[in-house]
């Protein structure tokens, strides 16, 4: 019994993860508030999730991170969101969309521990490199901060480019387009990844509830 609950959970989750590649982005207006699938698209927000959540969405969508690995990367990220009082829901989906799920291929590599694509303002240039995954996901966080409000920073300012910001220009998501990234898609395609983290959450509860 218990196998064929998980061999149809598998099912169902391998059939959202295609619905939602190919749905059009889930905005808030088009949802039931609940605190299963609530999500903020503001930066400067509280966010959701808990790190197992992100661990189980990072280790779904790239089978090679190993577990520990998925692990420190999303506390970190929780951690440093927290100190900063940044949505780390949203801080983690952008980092899954700058990196591809850490599978990287761009013109950032792994080695720089540059998850956000700080100063890589063309295809072949790599950008800014920092000496551990803490510093590389602080700077982006105080980038991310830089962007949504005139606060300041809790921590010593590891990001370089925090200076070239013009403070609290996009404090939602929809603020990122045209400023962070080029790509006209691009708050859209972090929302969609905002809907796949927080259905993946939802079937992760209904998981356990069905052990």
């Amino acid at each position: 019994m218990m196998k064929l609950q998980r061999r149809i959970y598998t099912i169902v989750l391998l059939l959202l993860v295609m619905v939602t590649h190919a749905a059009e982005p889930f905005f808030p207006s088009k949802i039931t508030f609940t605190s299963q699938n609530y999500y903020s698209i503001y930066i400067m927000d509280q966010g959701k999730s808990e790190v197992a959540d992100l661990v189980s969405l990072l280790q779904f969508n790239n089978p090679k991170i190993s577990y520990k690995q998925a692990f420190i990367i999303a506390s970190i990220y929780v951690t440093e969101s927290l100190e900063e009082g940044v949505n780390h829901d949203i801080a983690f989906c952008q980092m899954v969309l700058e990196t591809g799920f850490l599978n990287y291929g761009g013109s950032v590599k792994k080695h720089q521990n540059n998850f956000c694509g700080l100063g890589a303002t063309a295809a072949h240039v790599n950008g800014e490199s920092f000496s551990d995954i803490q510093t590389g996901v602080r700077a982006h966080i105080q980038h991310l901060k830089a962007y949504a409000s005139h606060k300041k920073i809790e921590n010593k300012c590891v990001d370089r480019r925090f200076k070239y910001v013009k403070r609290g220009i996009a404090p939602t998501i929809y603020g990122l387009t045209g400023k962070w990234a080029s790509d006209p898609l691009y708050h859209k395609k972090i929302e969609g990844l905002l809907y796949r983290l927080f259905s993946h959450r939802t079937l992760m509860v209904y998981q356990t509830e069905f052990k």
